[in-house]
């Protein structure tokens, strides 16, 4: 199995302590926002889909709240350099539907989903729908797997869906065993970076604080059971120390 790390746009927080209700800190902080091929030899899965490709064209930052969004390099030409067009993608899984997640994913209207069924619902059912719904619409017909929990998605424990909600109510985390480098648990937004899980700091948009500590309560859990590396994918310094794609991890 390989794990590739995928570029997929850049941010700027102007007030920190909206991510961490621990923080009186209202400084700019920069983070990373990566998604992740899995290639596994039962299929290809694709985790999360970044801002959207179409950013590239626009020369200024485009602002959103407390946020500052910027791409340099879309995911389609990473994914060419690699040999993997989108339409090669079996599975197709959103930590949750947030804007810098659902960017690129019409790009996989191929896939299956792979959604925990409480995000299912507000991504395709809700009244009204998330204002980001553009961005992965070609989706509402696609295969999906409606998740109530956790998931073993070939049954071999190598890519395990943990249910994570908090920060959205059906929010989940990712579980992969490698053979080489070992259990990776990539985070989604359950924080936006060490000191955030660390501290237990709870955005302040989150959707349920409780749990929201519950799942960090979880995760924990599951680093010490699994003796996983925690990779959380807002985290700037830690993606700096990633190798990108075309290289990969196994």
């Amino acid at each position: 199995m390989k794990l590739y790390v995928l570029y997929a746009g850049e941010i700027t927080c102007t007030d920190r302590s909206q991510l961490d209700s621990n923080s009186n800190d209202q400084n700019e902080i920069e983070l990373a926002n990566p998604i992740f091929l899995i290639d596994h030899p039962k299929g290809k899965v694709m985790w999360d889909a970044g801002l959207s490709d179409q950013l590239i064209e626009v020369e200024e930052d485009i602002e959103a709240w407390i946020f500052k969004l910027r791409m340099k390099k879309t995911v389609l030409s990473q994914l060419e350099e690699i040999g993997v067009p989108p339409e090669s993608i079996d599975y197709f899984a959103f930590s949750h539907i947030h804007n810098d997640h659902t960017g690129n994913a019409n790009y996989f209207k191929s896939a299956q989903l792979v959604m925990q069924e409480k995000e299912y619902h507000l991504a395709f059912q809700a009244d009204p729908l998330p204002v980001n719904y553009k961005d992965y619409q070609e989706l509402k017909d696609s295969t999906v797997i409606k998740l109530h929990g956790d998931y073993d998605l070939f049954g071999d424990g190598k890519i395990r869906f943990i249910s994570t909600p908090g920060h959205t109510a059906g929010h989940q985390s990712l579980l992969l065993k490698l053979e080489k480098t070992g259990s990776i648990l990539i985070s989604g937004d359950i924080a936006y970076y060490k000191e955030n899980y660390q501290n237990k700091g709870i955005p302040t948009f989150n959707s349920d604080k409780e749990e929201s500590l519950a799942s960090l309560d979880k995760v924990q859990r599951i680093l010490d059971q699994e003796n996983a590396q925690l990779w959380i994918q807002h985290d700037k310094a830690h993606f700096d120390s990633l190798s990108l794609s075309p290289k990969y991890y196994e």
